[in-house]
């Protein structure tokens, strides 16, 4: 299937911090790649942890991992659990779930997401669609965008509080746990910058960095209004 492969193009470069995203440089990616950063930050943590198990062929790990992410935002944690429920990696196929986590990763409207959805709703027969309206239902109070973004500003800023008091810094510089536990000096200012931990920054950040889709070239056709959905 063509999602799978724009979806673990993706996922492969949003989850390492690829170099190729304009909206991600070097020092970004030091960042991110700290043990301290990504505990404080359990929607890209629980992605790069779902994505590496989903590369080890671990999908039950894995669905675990994206679930984590998702419940915290993440419209890629929660794309990769739409491609595997429809799919059926690591749990029975089930295409009306997959539509239903599709939809939860389209909601602020990244195009490639939105392709996806589409994608999923076209294949579906009559009475899968009435059943991914009705499957979808319960996923909204855990998932939806309304309910993960307070979730995920309330960890934003317990995290940055804990931060600030808690971490050493001389002349202006970090020091946080990097790979392997070992420390890591980071500018403060590249450390601390508002995108990373004031929580509208955050998100316009994140929205930034997914903008524009993938280079594959999909076809997924008109957009279709979908009955009792917004």
């Amino acid at each position: 299937m063509v999602y799978a492969g724009l979806l673990c193009g993706v996922a492969s470069g949003v989850a390492h911090a690829g170099s190729d995203d304009a909206s991600i440089d070097r020092d970004d990616q030091q960042v991110m790649s700290t043990i301290a950063f990504l505990d404080a930050h359990p929607d890209l943590k629980y992605r790069r942890e779902g994505w590496l198990a989903f590369e080890a062929g671990d999908y039950a790990t894995a669905i675990g991992h994206f679930t984590k992410a998702a419940r915290f935002g993440d419209k890629m944690s929660q794309a990769m659990l739409a491609e595997m429920a429809w799919k059926g990696q690591g749990q029975t196929v089930d295409r009306p779930l997959g539509y239903a986590w599709a939809d939860l990763a389209a909601e602020r409207g990244y195009r490639q997401f939105v392709a996806l959805r589409e994608h999923y709703w076209g294949q579906l027969t009559p009475q899968e669609r009435e059943r991914a309206i009705e499957v979808g239902q319960p996923l909204l109070p855990l998932y939806s965008q309304e309910v993960t973004q307070v979730t995920m500003s309330k960890h934003l800023r317990k995290a940055r509080r804990y931060m600030i008091a808690g971490r050493v810094s001389r002349g202006g510089d970090v020091y946080v746990p990097g790979v392997g536990g070992l420390w890591t000096k980071i500018r403060g200012h590249d450390f601390y910058a508002e995108k990373f931990w004031n929580p509208q920054r955050y998100q316009e950040w994140t929205d930034q960095v997914w903008k524009d889709p993938p280079r594959e070239n999909v076809d997924v056709g008109e957009p279709t209004t979908i009955p009792g959905r917004q």
